[in-house]
């Protein structure tokens, strides 16, 4: 009998242990989520964050709220009052002394700048608008006297506009007039005159 002989090579059968071979797991997931994921992330990282900046500063305010009232607590009512008192007075003398005016400054000029022949009588002066206007009658032994006393008076810083008028004679020949002029306030501050009295001591 002639031996068979197997006409194809392919195995009728797969070569192997018989068990199946699997293939691996191809991965196939979505951006998307983990996007989302990434993003979920960050905000609970960053709602923690910010809860813990608010709790700073709110122990921050505590500290301060504590520090001020510890300041205020420091002084004491009833000195507070004594000061705001003390100071309330001292306004109210400095208002004073700059209203009050030193008559006896503008009686010093006007002796000084009075010529020897000249002599003036019922002095009156007015404040208005922070200005003191003033009027004296004037009895001159000649016109000569009284040109030589107009110069003086023009010439001098503390008298604005110095008028003579309503020029009359005496029964004793003198020579008769009306002075007005308005006085510059630094010349009857009494506050300057304080400064001056105190820087000449």
């Amino acid at each position: 009998m002639e031996p068979k002989f197997q006409s194809s090579f392919i195995p009728k059968k797969p070569i192997g242990n018989g068990s199946e071979i699997r293939s691996a797991p191809i991965y196939t997931g979505n951006i998307f989520s983990t996007v989302a994921t990434a993003l979920f992330i960050v905000t609970i990282l960053g709602a923690g964050g910010i809860f813990a900046y608010e709790q700073y500063l709110n122990s921050q305010i505590d500290a301060v709220n504590k520090q001020i009232l510890d300041a205020k607590n420091a002084f004491k009512p009833e000195s507070i009052q004594s000061l705001l008192d003390i100071d309330s007075r001292i306004s109210s003398t400095q208002q004073l002394l700059q209203k009050h005016v030193a008559v006896s400054e503008l009686f010093g000029l006007i002796q000084d700048l009075t010529v020897k022949k000249v002599k003036f009588n019922n002095f009156s002066f007015s404040n208005t608008n922070n200005a003191l206007n003033i009027s004296m009658d004037v009895e001159a032994q000649s016109y000569n006297a009284l040109a030589e006393q107009s110069d003086i008076f023009a010439k001098d810083t503390f008298l604005k506009n110095p008028q003579f008028f309503g020029f009359d004679l005496a029964e004793n020949g003198n020579i008769k007039a009306k002075f007005t002029a308005t006085v510059d306030p630094t010349l009857i501050s009494y506050q300057k005159k304080i400064q001056k009295d105190t820087s000449a001591q």
